[in-house]
């Protein structure tokens, strides 16, 4: 029991630190701290491993797999002396989502239908179309997302980047959820 609340409360401090990387890659480049930034990251990472909770698989893939590209950038940073490698992370995130959520559009059920299915066992036909519909339009907002987040890494812009990495994609995810929650409510009911 106390190992769980350990790594229940690691497992919050990391997600709370993961919100913020754009942040600490920001001013750890403004200040001049980048082996600093980049000894939080591997080790944040590796804390990320260690304390992923079980998940069903396709999910629990996901996560280790980008916190495995995570540490990987984090390494070539230290080892390189080029922090632009870290840059790179928000859009590896979106291509792995997007590959992820995509591939489950060829399976039997998709990404969204397996979210649906822990809350609604017994899902109607007509609610399996609506969760892959759901699943395409994550495609295409990973996509979006993945571009800009690229675009802010080509222009070589710390502020941009932080700014849209930081604050605006988790705003335009949060609009996303928002939206595709009062459409599933206007059309249940």
């Amino acid at each position: 029991m106390k190992i769980n609340r350990v790594k229940l409360i690691i497992n919050i401090v990391t997600n709370i630190l993961f919100v913020g990387y754009p942040f600490i890659i920001y001013l750890s480049l403004y200040y001049n701290w980048v082996n600093l930034a980049i000894f939080y990251l591997v080790v944040s990472f590796v804390l990320r491993l260690v304390t992923l909770p079980n998940l069903f698989s396709n999910i629990r893939w996901m996560m280790k797999l980008i916190a495995c590209i995570g540490l990987f950038l984090a390494l070539i940073s230290w080892f390189c002396a080029k922090y632009q490698t870290l840059l790179f992370y928000p859009v590896l995130v979106n291509f792995v989502f997007f590959i992820t959520f995509g591939y489950t559009l060829y399976q039997p059920q998709s990404m969204v239908e397996k979210f649906a299915r822990l809350k609604h066992a017994n899902l109607s036909a007509e609610g399996v179309l609506y969760t892959r519909k759901v699943t395409l339009y994550w495609c295409l907002f990973f996509i979006v997302n993945g571009a800009i987040a690229l675009t802010t890494c080509l222009i070589n812009n710390m502020y941009w980047w932080t700014l849209y990495n930081g604050l605006i994609s988790y705003i335009l995810i949060g609009i996303f959820m928002g939206v595709e929650w009062l459409i599933r409510q206007k059309i249940q009911h």
